[in-house]
């Protein structure tokens, strides 16, 4: 990756990769100790064992990517082997014109955003919503997840409840991280730079009309900026009655509309706007209290959001996964009765997580974040224990 090639692929700066692959095995190690943890590549490898289910993947990518001539070779890959190509980059061939005018030519890039695994999809019981990702470069992600939710034993969903990766078009584009399941029938849905009105109101109704049960889902507008590119970057739900909140956008004078959109079975939407998400929420018999990233300091907290300080994931109820060097947020959390506890304590087997009511576990991620998201952004939940 050159700086030139970060920007394309939508990165805050390079990034030097034994650095990063340290951090992610320490966020790895812990997550296995509190669950049961599955990586993309093995599981897409499993997809594709069969002849035919790694023809229809293959097509699904030629919607999207210039492979006709490379078909034959990649059919005649082992299921592993294409599973770890797509995500490392097929190169173009070099009998190619792309090839002749640069040598470092792809016809299917890396994908150095795959490891932010919630964007190219969420999970909404056992409904999938597949992303209709804003930029090109990511849409090979969405294609993955869906194939894998659509075609794997273990991973199939009930319903396709939104069809991102057939569904998207330049008005029409929704990505994972703007979408929190905050209860089961109560969903919060950022209006993003890379999230669209008229998809919201799509999911809105094809939610209703799948599940055949009414959808609540609380459109929250956000400042069209780099540093809150979906809404986990400004507010996660810490436990039953508590979010992580970057108070600019989500409480202050000047955040956005929020509007509470209730969908009936008939895909009628009925729309009431609200002074803010967390008053809207009340509203719908959820009361949150914030805490505050960066603890609510003018300076801290800025730096601490673009370093994805609100990006936290509640492996349990109260119980969090956050970057260490937000400082700021670890001293709100602690007054809220959170214990700040190193990962690795954990990973050795020093401490159980069981042990603590409330817990922020920290692990390294200074390097992980520069590529633009935190623990929520990394991990794709695909089953989890009732909360309510």
């Amino acid at each position: 990756m050159t700086p030139e090639e970060a920007e394309r692929d939508l990165y805050n700066d390079i990034i030097p990769l034994e650095s990063v692959l340290g951090e992610y095995v320490e966020l790895k190690r812990f997550l296995s100790a509190v669950a049961e943890v599955r990586e993309l590549a093995d599981i897409l490898a499993e997809c594709l064992e069969d002849t035919g289910d790694k023809f229809e993947f293959l097509s699904d990518l030629l919607k999207c990517l210039p492979i006709r001539s490379s078909m034959e070779n990649l059919m005649a890959l082992p299921g592993r082997e294409l599973a770890s190509l797509v995500v490392r980059g097929i190169p173009a061939s070099e009998t190619s014109l792309a090839a002749k005018l640069d040598p470092h030519a792809f016809i299917s890039r890396p994908l150095p955003n795959m490891y932010f695994m919630r964007d190219s999809a969420a999970l909404l019981g056992d409904g999938l919503i597949s992303g209709a990702m804003a930029f090109d470069v990511r849409m090979v992600e969405a294609v993955i997840t869906r194939f894998i939710f659509t075609h794997h034993p273990e991973f199939t969903a009930g319903r396709v409840l939104f069809d991102g990766a057939s569904e998207r078009t330049r008005y029409l584009t929704m990505e994972g991280g703007d979408i929190l399941v905050l209860r089961q029938d109560i969903i919060a849905v950022g209006i993003s730079e890379r999230t669209t009105p008229h998809a919201i109101e799509r999911l809105a109704r094809n939610i209703a009309n799948q599940t055949g049960k009414p959808a609540t889902i609380f459109a929250v507008d956000l400042p069209k900026t780099r540093a809150t590119i979906h809404l986990d970057m400004t507010f996660t739900m810490i436990d039953r009655d508590a979010a992580l909140v970057f108070a600019p956008a989500i409480l202050g004078p000047v955040h956005g509309s929020v509007y509470r959109i209730e969908s009936g079975r008939n895909g009628k939407l009925t729309y009431k706007e609200e002074s803010s998400l967390l008053s809207g929420l009340e509203g719908a018999g959820l009361s949150l209290k914030p805490v505050l990233c960066g603890d609510g300091r003018r300076i801290p907290e800025q730096r601490e959001q673009w370093l994805s300080g609100a990006n936290s994931f509640a492996f349990a109820p109260g119980k969090i996964l956050m970057y260490s060097c937000n400082k700021y947020t670890a001293q709100a959390l602690s007054r809220e009765g959170f214990a700040i506890v190193d990962s690795r304590r954990f990973i050795s087997g020093q401490e159980s997580v069981e042990d603590y009511q409330r817990l922020a576990v920290t692990f390294s991620g200074i390097e992980l974040a520069r590529g633009g998201g935190g623990a929520r952004c990394m991990t794709l939940p695909v089953e989890r224990a009732a909360v309510f």
